[in-house]
């Protein structure tokens, strides 16, 4: 008889686990009212010191206003990333600095990066960011546009 309980009660927990996973859902988040400060990012080389082995590297900064319209997930838990995609130029690098509402991180192109985790509160987060970017500047022969989106993974 204790068995079949414990049997059962770890049955429970596994297909709790199971449900848990098959809710949980990644969602586009609409960032059309995000603002850029700048249309266009003047890249510059790295400088090239004695003992730097920066080679071909350019870097790049901007603010950015982030706007995230998180009213269809008001009330619910949630986790945002940041994502750039892979990058016809080749491998980009981003970080950035934050006032608080959003995280603080870097990126690589090709990948996403956590910019908030918890409730979400209100129908907009709203942050403005200090973005620096890095990339191989033999690679940016004409203009390019970097086409960051934000992801929400909703439990």
């Amino acid at each position: 008889m204790k068995k079949s309980r414990q049997l059962l009660l770890l049955l429970g927990v596994i297909l709790s686990c199971i449900q848990t996973d098959l809710y949980a859902a990644t969602y586009r988040v609409d960032d059309t009212a995000t603002l850029t400060n700048e249309s266009q990012v003047k890249m510059r080389w790295r400088s090239m010191g004695a003992n730097n082995n920066n080679g071909n590297i350019v870097d790049g900064a901007s603010l950015v206003t982030i706007r995230l319209n998180t009213s269809p997930w008001q009330n619910k838990v949630g986790q945002i990333y940041m994502v750039l995609p892979p990058q016809p130029i080749g491998q980009v690098m981003v970080d950035w600095s934050t006032q608080g509402k959003l995280l603080a991180g870097s990126l690589v192109s090709g990948n996403r990066t956590l910019v908030y985790a918890g409730l979400i509160q209100a129908p907009m987060i709203e942050d403005t960011i200090y973005v620096q970017v890095h990339s191989d500047g033999t690679r940016l022969l004409n203009l390019h546009r970097l086409e960051f989106h934000f992801e929400i993974d909703v439990e």
